[in-house]
């Protein structure tokens, strides 16, 4: 059973997503409650293409400079390894621009809101703090991520993008 502590009187669906994230592996009664909460930012579908691609370009160069190393090391099974590896980037990247023309009618469309939030939760095993805590948020309220270090915010966030999952052949 949830108890969530809000401002008003009218729950907000932001406040409602982020308890359901944190709360979602509490056994029995728990109270929640967020002491702030700022929208910092917002991602819409091409910029989150654009991150995909990128990573997909850096990983294609790294693999591809570790290659030529072993290549020219004559280390086969290292070399094989790393083209096999910038092969999959290459094909993960092509996907990715297929999704792009997929999506080319909702490129501009916010694809998610970046949050910081703090708060707390108790359980009858005690109470949590969040200090500080980002959250990546559909605008349908799914929490595509939730972590204490900024930087981490957006590495699973291409799941956001209709048909990614199923198209990209391994983890990024």
């Amino acid at each position: 059973m949830a108890v969530s502590a809000c401002n008003s009187s009218t729950p907000d669906p932001v406040a409602a997503a982020i308890e359901a994230a944190a709360m979602k592996d509490a056994d029995g009664d728990y109270s929640f409650r967020i002491t702030s909460l700022e929208k910092i930012d917002s991602t819409t579908f091409r910029t989150e293409i654009g991150r995909r691609k990128e990573l997909f370009e850096l990983k294609i160069q790294a693999e591809e400079a570790l290659f030529q190393k072993y290549l020219n090391e004559y280390k086969k099974q290292n070399s094989e390894n790393h083209r096999q590896a910038m092969e999959k980037a290459k094909l993960n990247l092509a996907f990715v621009n297929t999704l792009e023309e997929k999506l080319a009618s909702r490129l501009d469309e916010t694809a998610y809101y970046d949050y910081v939030f703090s708060g707390y939760s108790e359980t009858a095993d005690g109470r949590m703090n969040y200090n500080n805590v980002y959250v990546a948020i559909t605008p349908d309220g799914e929490v595509l991520a939730m972590t204490a270090n900024q930087k981490d915010l957006h590495k699973g966030t291409g799941r956001v993008i209709p048909g990614y999952l199923e198209g990209i052949s391994s983890e990024e």
